[in-house]
């Protein structure tokens, strides 16, 4: 709604006027030694991004103080008996399926508006957002909260949004941006002598995608249950809280039961689960179109994914388009 875009937007603005540049605060004598690594890493991702090229522009050149809290609070909702998540629309994003408020409080009187309509409800934190280039996104200190390999990756995920958004493809969009953004931070680390790190990052990789098929799985037959024409709506509700309960306690992987015990745990219901699955990527199409192309650099791809998405109806047809089209003149990249 009007007021809800109005009120973001002003909480933002309260917010975004409280920056300061970034070289000023690395200037600064009396920052902490930490904040002064990690600002130096972000710094190192954008000059990476760059050499890829990305759309930096003014990206990350400001820093809000004292922000280590996350950037943003996030809602979804579904419905209690079918796997569709509710959207909203907006003018720059296109429809979207979450709400994001920049305080807790706003957020959950959200949260118990969408219980109350007898919706499946799930809540989040934000740790980055991009504005898609519409203004100058600025770096909050709990971005940089994490392992330095998952930062650069992050700053990297982020950069790509600027760089290619297909408006109202949200699902598309996180896909992508979580392929290319591990791409760039596999050979970031590679050129920097750092492979074990990349080792690292690999195998946290691996195991997320053992979830993500657990959590696919789970999916599949739910909506197996939601089709079912034979019972009732109240009986597929209460079928649903049997079949996740038996994901949980007996269908879990053992490989990962330690690293993903609290997601093993989490209240899942039709809004986390296709909430989470929004962003456990689906990398095999990416690396098709990506092996295929075989760019020189992140920024060529997109330029030719753009470049093929106008051809085609949706950015999901631009990508198997990318290997069958004639080359693109560079005028269109």
């Amino acid at each position: 709604s009007g007021c809800y875009t109005l009120e973001q937007a002003f909480r933002f603005n309260n917010t975004f006027n409280s920056r300061v540049p970034l070289e000023s605060m690395l200037d600064d004598p009396t920052l902490a030694e930490d904040q002064r690594k990690k600002l130096q890493l972000a710094v190192e991702a954008l000059r990476y991004a760059a050499f890829q090229g990305l759309n930096v522009g003014d990206a990350y050149q400001y820093v809000i103080p004292d922000s280590n809290k996350p950037v943003s609070y996030s809602v979804q909702a579904a419905h209690p008996d079918r796997l569709e998540l509710l959207t909203w629309w907006f003018p720059f994003a296109g429809s979207v399926p979450y709400l994001g408020y920049f305080k807790v409080e706003a957020r959950d009187e959200k949260a118990a508006e969408l219980r109350a309509e007898g919706l499946d409800v799930s809540e989040g934190t934000v740790g980055a957002f991009s504005s898609l280039g519409w203004f100058a996104d600025p770096l909050y200190f709990s971005m940089l909260q994490r392992a330095e390999p998952d930062t650069v990756q992050l700053i990297l995920h982020e950069l790509v949004h600027r760089s290619f958004w297909s408006k109202g493809s949200v699902t598309f969009n996180e896909n992508l941006a979580e392929y290319v953004s591990l791409r760039m931070t596999e050979s970031y680390l590679k050129e920097r002598g750092r492979d074990e790190d990349w080792l690292k990052l690999s195998e946290s990789l691996r195991k997320q995608a053992i979830f993500r098929s657990w959590l696919l799985a789970l999916k599949a037959d739910l909506t197996v249950l939601y089709a079912r024409g034979d019972i009732t709506r109240e009986e597929k509700i209460q079928k649903k809280a049997e079949l996740i309960k038996s994901y949980q306690d007996e269908k879990f992987p053992a490989e990962i039961a330690k690293e993903y015990e609290n997601a093993r745990k989490r209240p899942w219901n039709n809004a986390s689960i296709l909430g989470s699955t929004l962003y456990l990527p689906d990398m095999e199409k990416f690396r098709e179109a990506w092996d295929c192309l075989k760019p020189v650099k992140a920024g060529a791809f997109l330029l030719a994914l753009k470049a093929s998405e106008k051809r085609a109806k949706d950015a999901d047809e631009g990508l198997a388009n990318l290997c069958k089209l004639k080359p693109l003149p560079l005028r269109e990249l």
